[in-house]
């Protein structure tokens, strides 16, 4: 089946931050566990807003999405990629507004027969004020809808309890288990899709 292949997203606009770390960290693992990966920085794409097209009409939210913009790159990554790592700093209680414009522009995929279901995904938040587990809940719903299997580890940083930092083994346990539970979901039958059209 070859490798799994796993696609990084920093939703901050710094590339050498703590989100971008984090998920420098987790993929270094998924690569010591077998895993091919790759990072995409949002900042470095033109990503505009999702119009709406869904809400107005599902049969014209279509993929890929209408929009003509650096969307169209990243697709083939998201349909090649046999799970994803999202990570995003907190801004207000929720995650950055690339990355809420980068999931909103996933939606166009619903209509293409919910083509991520049977994907794996993990989730990081770096924060220094409340609200990462507002971030993470709000990708994570999103994410479940479109079909993707969430990890049940999810991370926020800084991450000390009781004196002890738990950032650096969650992390190798989050990257590995990407390449496991990826690698098993390959081998399932993905195509009984849910009713909604």
């Amino acid at each position: 089946m070859g490798k799994v292949f796993i696609l990084g997203v920093n939703g901050s606009s710094h590339k050498e931050g703590k989100t971008a770390n984090l998920l420098k960290d987790i993929l270094f693992a998924s690569e010591k566990a077998g895993g091919e990966t790759q990072v995409l920085h949002l900042t470095d794409y033109d990503i505009k807003h999702c119009k709406g097209c869904y809400s107005v009409d599902p049969k014209s939210c279509v993929y890929p999405c209408s929009t003509k913009d650096d969307m169209q790159r990243i697709y083939p990554l998201l349909e090649r990629a046999d799970a994803i790592v999202l990570g995003s700093p907190v801004y207000w209680f929720n995650m950055s507004g690339m990355m809420k414009d980068f999931i909103d522009r996933m939606t166009c995929a619903e209509g293409n027969d919910f083509m991520y279901q049977g994907k794996v995904a993990a989730l990081a938040v770096a924060k220094e004020d409340d609200g990462a587990m507002q971030a993470l809940m709000s990708m994570a719903s999103a994410l479940n809808h479109m079909g993707f299997v969430l990890l049940p580890y999810t991370i926020y940083s800084p991450g000390t309890e009781n004196g002890k930092n738990w950032v650096p083994e969650t992390v190798g346990l989050i990257g590995k288990k990407l390449v496991e539970v990826a690698d098993a979901l390959k081998k399932l039958d993905w195509r009984e899709k849910p009713f909604i059209k």
